[in-house]
């Protein structure tokens, strides 16, 4: 590894080595240093989708992160002629599954100017310029006029940001009337004592780029206080068993432990790691999450 990439490694670890009140006051450079570290090797070792999805007999992790995308597009309804956003869009792979098989226009919104434009990149190789639209920028100030969109969804992506109130504000103001919010949230059990949210939570946010971790509790009052109403909260079919999921990510660790050139990839093996005890033992979740914002929709 060259000298650049260890000392943006040391770089990082400061970052994240603050408690939550000071991970959030730097959280534009504490994740656009992050997925400038890793996001070669999340190409590498998940594809373009860097989210989970739960594993099931017979299928592979590329299927199951595309059925994933397909059952949110369907329970969101998602149709030819609708405009969606994607929060944290990452390099791009959701959304343009999504568009691909919806037939909606998808803008993808993420932080990282790097992964925009990796983003763009594959839009036009994959022939999707027209269905989709890549943009740099806050999820805690979208760069979108009222009333966009009519649907929002993110995947694993507002655990990054360092207000999630004012997140799902915005999600409630650039959604049309009648309009969805829905999703799947990294999050912290309820109720977790503090020497758990120490050993098991802690490492997650600062080897994952996390200010803080909300819990389901405050993801429902979030957008109760963003006036979203119909508000569902882990459905069960819509969540679905991870075990085997972590399975898979401890297999991924295993295989990377057998290669000592790179400190990034032995950090995220350490990550892997931190992610899927706390995951066993209870402490994290991802959670699934909808919301409608009050009014009737215009056709």
């Amino acid at each position: 590894m060259t000298e650049t990439t260890e000392v943006a490694l040391e770089r990082y670890r400061q970052l994240a080595a603050g408690d939550d009140s000071a991970r959030s006051g730097h959280y534009r450079d504490l994740v656009t240093s992050y997925y400038d570290l890793v996001t070669d090797l999340y190409l590498e070792g998940w594809g373009p989708s860097h989210h989970f999805a739960p594993l099931k007999p017979g299928d592979s992790h590329v299927d199951a992160l595309a059925a994933r995308q397909e059952f949110l597009a369907g329970r969101a309804g998602l149709r030819p002629g609708m405009k969606v956003l994607d929060v944290g869009s990452g390099v791009g792979g959701p959304a343009l599954n999504i568009a691909g098989i919806s037939g909606a226009h998808v803008t993808g919104l993420d932080l990282t100017p790097v992964r925009v434009e990796h983003a763009r990149r594959r839009a036009r190789d994959l022939g999707l310029q027209e269905r989709t639209t890549f943009v740099d920028g806050d999820a805690m100030d979208m760069p979108f006029e009222d009333a966009s969109f009519d649907v929002v969804y993110a995947f694993e992506a507002i655990c990054h940001t360092a207000d999630k109130d004012r997140t799902h504000a915005e999600i409630a103001r650039v959604l049309k009337p009648g309009g969805l919010s829905i999703g799947y949230e990294w999050l912290a059990a309820d109720g977790l004592p503090t020497a758990a949210l120490d050993r098991l939570i802690e490492p997650i946010c600062r080897y994952y780029a996390l200010p803080h971790l909300a819990t389901p509790g405050r993801l429902t009052r979030q957008l109760q206080h963003a006036g979203f109403t119909d508000i569902v909260m882990g459905d069960a079919e819509a969540t679905g068993d991870l075990a085997a999921t972590w399975d898979y990510l401890d297999q991924l660790a295993d295989l990377g432990e057998q290669f000592d050139d790179s400190p990034v990839r032995k950090f995220m093996v350490e990550g892997a790691r931190a992610l899927t005890r706390a995951a066993r033992e209870g402490a994290f979740l991802i959670d699934f999450w909808e919301a409608r914002k009050p009014g009737t929709p215009s056709e």
